[in-house]
């Protein structure tokens, strides 16, 4: 990085994007389909999967740019494992060992995971405050508790004043970009034995058939046979958990897939099964698909195998469902 500071941070790197380009480099286009506002655009990895400052640290002592740097470090040998991979057909060894610490760090970071995280502390902090604010002598004895424990206070706040502050709902609850980043790299640590753990297919399309996508959700895990789990159940399943599926696309090339059980192998995808899997890629993903251009096959609503020009008309059809 020279030096400089880098203020455009990729949740999703380019090195990772540039797989699903027409051109397989940073500067190579990439057919983005959006499944909310239904448009695609061709643009370059760059102006994808990024937002600003998503990797900044403001901690006094603690060089900003610290994350940004390892990271790109870390994203260069992650590169290279990805060609050897690709090249060797192998999944083994250190080049392993890299690309599941990629799968990892995907897996747990996200603007998305972010701000759902964000929600959840904001709805702790509101019921917290409703209990605060239930009675006037609550109240009081909270703040004498505070000023007690040497909290400096303004005196002056009646619990009037306060209570209606608290129900117009006028101010935003943020949680520090640091305790998200902290949070990342402890759920990181968490779900990398559980990949660690798994038997791993390496999946390469067939000459002749279409891309596989990825989207701005790379690591997808789905249970095997959701049709057996309760349904309360069915929408969170856990990396350790015996009967899930790890999707992930390599490239528009290969994707690996795993599961518990099983030996690890590389085996040829003809094109229903690179549609089965660019499928289960569309229904999980946030918003956005890449692809290198719109030939990648899915499994349309009824059953048969359709070209990806077709996906916008059937991502609208899906929404009024």
């Amino acid at each position: 990085m020279n030096g400089k500071t880098s203020r455009h941070h990729h949740y999703l790197s380019q090195f990772y994007l540039k797989g699903f380009t027409n051109g397989r480099s940073k500067k190579s286009k990439l057919t983005t389909i959006d499944s909310r506002t239904r448009k695609k655009i061709e643009t370059i990895p760059r102006n994808v999967g990024g937002v600003r400052d998503f990797n900044r640290i403001e901690v006094e002592g603690v060089d900003p740019e610290i994350l940004e740097r390892n990271l790109a470090t870390f994203e260069g040998e992650v590169a290279t494992a990805l060609k050897a991979i690709e090249a060797q057909c192998k999944f083994d060894g250190d080049n392993k060992a890299l690309v599941l610490n990629l799968i990892a760090l995907l897996a747990v970071r996200s603007p998305e995971m972010r701000e759902h995280l964000r929600k959840f502390h904001a709805e702790i902090a509101e019921r917290i405050m409703d209990l605060t604010l239930a009675s006037k002598e609550r109240w009081e004895s909270q703040m004498k508790k505070m000023r007690e424990d040497g909290y400096g206070l303004d005196s002056d706040i009646t619990y009037e004043e306060m209570k209606n502050f608290h129900e117009r709902k006028e101010y935003d609850i943020t949680v520090a970009r640091e305790w998200h980043i902290h949070l990342e790299f402890v759920g990181m640590e968490a779900v990398l034995p559980c990949l660690f753990g798994r038997n791993w297919l390496l999946v390469k399309r067939a000459q002749g058939t279409g891309p596989f996508i990825t989207t701005d959700r790379p690591v997808v895990l789905v249970w095997k046979n959701p049709e057996s789990i309760p349904p309360i159940f069915r929408n969170s399943p856990g990396y350790g958990m015996k009967d899930t599926i790890v999707f992930f696309p390599l490239s528009q090339d290969v994707v690996l897939v795993g599961e518990f059980g099983g030996n690890d192998s590389v085996i040829e995808a003809g094109e229903e099964y690179v549609a089965h899997i660019n499928t289960v890629m569309m229904h999980t993903a946030y918003s956005q698909l890449y692809t290198p251009k719109l030939d990648f096959p899915f499994i349309g609503r009824d059953g048969s195998v359709q070209k990806g020009n077709l996906v916008i008309e059937y991502l609208r059809n899906s929404s009024h469902e």
